[in-house]
């Protein structure tokens, strides 16, 4: 009986994992610097603060309809004519094709950040510069 209701309760919770992750906040789609039907958005559970680590998906939708590869995530927050990164994320493909699981972002200060995507689509290099607004 122990057994049946530890099963049940791993099955219950890694379907109630993939429920939540399903919707999440998303934000714009924003497209490639070399080509605008190359895009991608972010999709957060919660959405990042400059006070802790944030974890988000990185979802690239590509007319090639391929597997990208190549792939960095960088942070960047702009700041008149200097700029203030973070330290590097960790990057993880995840089974759906071009969607990817990033973690330790740390957004360290308030104001806009871009979330700078590079890869390479079909032999072409791509960046992609997602704009994220840091209010707390």
């Amino acid at each position: 009986m122990k057994w049946l209701v530890l099963s049940a309760c791993i099955l219950f919770g890694a379907s109630t994992y993939a429920a939540d992750h399903e919707g999440g906040i998303h934000t714009d789609n924003f497209c490639s610097t070399t080509n605008e039907k190359t895009c991608a958005h972010l999709r957060f559970e919660k959405w990042p603060t400059s006070i802790e680590a944030s974890e988000f998906i990185v979802h690239v939708m590509s007319p090639s309809n391929t597997q990208i590869t190549n792939v960095k995530v960088k942070l960047w927050m702009d700041m008149n004519g200097h700029g203030h990164g973070s330290s590097p994320v960790k990057l993880e493909a995840l089974e759906e094709m071009n969607h990817f699981f990033i973690q330790d972002a740390y957004f360290v200060m308030r104001g806009t950040w871009q979330v700078i995507v590079t890869f390479t689509d079909a032999g072409i290099n791509e960046k992609i510069i997602i704009p994220l607004n840091i209010k707390e």
